[in-house]
């Protein structure tokens, strides 16, 4: 199952189940505008321009979740720079564990001096999510030997779980579920 927040408003569905939080994770909006840092050079032109994406950067609200940037657009002696609004999704993957970041859409309307060239949407240079590992326990089973030789085996789920934007963050909470059985002592 998958939750999604849109720039317009988050999905109804914030909670799976309702549980008590035992695991969460908090990613900062820093973290991910580090990631986008680092990426290097994002830039591409037409027949008559070039473009160079400057300052890619998340902004994540209560309300939602945003990406911004500037882009400087240039044709032969003409330059400008615009800046640039897109849609971000975020969902939680329970199954795989992953919390993905979509760039959507992040529409560069190119125009120099007065003169309409075209529309890019930057959101397909970003074709891939950016995958953060999500809040799970460390081993989905548990093996613990008992005095009288007896093993008890301890099963871990995620039971519920919810995805929730903060100011400045993604907060992704799991509550987890037991289930046991005690596996009687083998006899030499």
């Amino acid at each position: 199952t998958i939750f999604s927040f849109l720039l317009a408003e988050p999905t109804n569905e914030q909670l799976e189940m309702s549980g008590t939080d035992h695991i969460s994770l908090l990613i900062h909006e820093d973290l991910i505008n580090k990631f986008f840092k680092n990426m290097g050079p994002i830039k591409g032109g037409g027949k008559k321009y070039n473009w160079k994406l400057k300052r890619p950067r998340i902004k994540i609200s209560e309300e939602k979740a945003i990406f911004k940037a500037e882009a400087q657009i240039s044709a032969g002696i003409l330059s400008t720079t615009q800046d640039v609004i897109g849609k971000v999704d975020i969902s939680y993957d329970k199954d795989e564990n992953l919390i993905l970041i979509e760039i959507k859409k992040a529409d560069l309307i190119i125009d120099i001096a007065g003169l309409d060239i075209g529309k890019i949407n930057l959101g397909k240079q970003f074709s891939e999510p950016i995958k953060f590992s999500g809040p799970q326990a460390v081993s989905n089973h548990f093996e613990l030997p008992l005095s009288s030789g007896e093993i008890r085996k301890i099963d871990i789920e995620v039971v519920s779980y919810s995805l929730t934007l903060i100011d400045g963050a993604i907060k992704v909470s799991t509550s987890l579920g037991f289930t046991s059985e005690t596996v009687p002592a083998t006899k030499n």
